[in-house]
Order: C-alpha cells, then structure tokens, then sequence
C-alpha cells in the first residue's frame, strides 16, 4: 500500500511539472527567437537569399534579368543553403538531477529538460529532424509532434547510463546535458566512437548554483540522492576545499573529453540567465553545423 501511495505521489508530481516545462519553454522559444538572428551560407536551397554580382563561369540560367536592368549589371539570385541535419537531444535522468537548493525554482532534471524541449522547438522551426530520448532511453522523434514530449520524458532512473550509439545517424549533432557527478570512463569512450562517425555535439554541464561553491552552514546534514548516504558537515574547511578541486578537476576533464572529440563543453548553473545561454549555445551550434557543409 505504501509502496502505491509512492507511486501515486511521485507520478502526480511528475504531472505537475509537464505544463509548467511546457509553458516556461514556449515563452524561453519567444525570447529566443527575438534575439536570435538566423545563420545564413549561400548554396543551392530553396529559400530566396539576396542579389549578387554575375562572375563568368557562373550558371547564367541564375540571372534575374529584371533586377539585373534596373541596376546596369548582371545579377543573380543567391540562395540559402540547406543545412538540416538530425540532431539528438539527450537530458540525464538520474536521482542526482532532482536536487535543487532553496535559491532556485526547479531541480537540475527541470532545467535540463526545459533547455532540451526548448532546443527541439527552434530546431523544428528550422525544419530540422529532432530527436529525444525518452527514460528508457530510446529517441522520439519529436520533429513533426512536440506531442511526443510527455511524462516519460521526466521519469527518474536509478543510475546514470547513455543511450545505445546504434541509435545516432553518422554526421548527426548531439547535446547531452548531465550534472556529470560520476565517472567519467565512459563518457570519454561514447565522445570517441562518436569522433569517429563523424557525429559532433555538446556537453552542456548542469549544475545547481549551491553545487558551485558548496557555500553550506556547519553542522549541516549532506544526503546522497542515489545512495541515501548521509553525511554531517562538520567545522573543518577541508571537505569543502577537497570538494571544490574536484569540481575544477571535473569540469577540466569534461573540457578536455570535448577538445579531443571535436566536441564543445559549457556550463549552466540553474540560477543563469537562460535566455542568454542558449543564444549564446544556438549560435555555437550554428557554426558547428557548418563543418557538415
């Protein structure tokens, strides 16, 4: 019976977080868009561009006569390139996600969460094809039906894990977004043999500001979410300074990881300024599209 009460409160309480990611993300999408200006290549796509000068050896069936007479030169019409491309969209679901400390709003699950369903709408408005995966870690295709994206998407699972590298096409773009508090070996594995299917991506490191500095009173009573193990935090500074050089040694070796797998590594502390993050993270991830050109 207690174990069914469990169950109950926690799916309610997943429930209840579901349109609140919902509405924050279609606001977060607004802001986005207004500060966001589009990344344009020049190629052979559909979408009008702008006029350029004729050069000879150019295809002259591309010359817009009309313009080209009211100018005195020869134009042409360039064209916006087509850089679609599938791109996975992966957010850790393990118990460490759910801490969240008294200055923030949300745990580290909701914002990872609300920075993946926020991606996957601006990528779907560019047309691109969106996957993300679910807590049995297997991808939806959430492209044509951001519908998809529901409660099972949310569920906690015991331990950390990635998804099965058979799912992701080869040239494809990936942003896992973790808190990254375990061991690391095979992570640097995954990064590799996805080096090597040409598939570039982005860590993104999510952290609750309390976990920055670990700024905790003395006497306070430390509970791992995984483990359940419990820990008093005494008057010696030497736990918290011991903490600290293993965040900097964590955050240096993630950094590292992404340098040698061609991939890029940031950081977002829960109390950010999210829509300045991901301006800052979609511009990034246009440059990286463009080495597929």
């Amino acid at each position: 019976m207690i174990f069914l009460q469990n169950l109950f409160k926690t799916s309610d309480k997943i429930a209840n977080l579901l349109p609140s990611l919902l509405a924050d993300s279609s606001l977060l999408l607004k802001n986005i868009l207004i500060g966001l200006h589009s990344t344009r290549f020049a190629g052979k796509g559909e979408n009008f561009w702008q006029f350029k000068e004729y050069n000879q050896g150019e295809n002259i069936n591309n010359i817009d006569w009309r313009k080209s007479a009211s100018s005195n030169k020869l134009l042409i019409k360039q064209n916006e390139k087509e850089i679609a491309k599938t791109i996975y969209l992966f957010f850790d679901k393990s118990l460490s996600m759910n801490y969240r400390s008294d200055i923030v709003k949300y745990n580290k699950l909701f914002y990872a969460a609300l920075l993946t369903l926020t991606l996957c709408k601006l990528f779907c408005k560019n047309k691109e094809e969106v996957f993300i995966f679910n807590s049995e870690n297997k991808p939806i295709n959430c492209s044509n039906n951001l519908n998809n994206f529901n409660e099972n998407f949310l569920k906690n699972v015991s331990e950390h894990s990635f998804p099965d590298l058979s799912y992701f096409k080869e040239q494809s773009l990936c942003i896992f977004f973790s808190d990254f508090l375990y061991d690391n070996t095979d992570l640097k594995e995954i990064l590799k043999k996805l080096k090597n299917r040409k598939i570039l991506g982005h860590l993104v490191h999510v952290l609750d500001p309390m976990e920055k500095d670990l700024s905790l009173n003395f006497n306070t009573l430390l509970k791992d979410m995984e483990t359940n193990d419990t820990l008093i935090l005494d008057k010696s500074k030497n736990l918290i300074n011991s903490y600290k050089k293993k965040l900097s040694n964590l955050q240096s070796e993630l950094s590292e990881i992404c340098i040698k797998s061609g991939w890029k590594y940031s950081i977002f502390y829960t109390n950010d300024d999210i829509t300045k993050f991901l301006l800052n993270l979609s511009k990034t991830i246009s440059l990286n599209k463009q080495q597929f050109i």
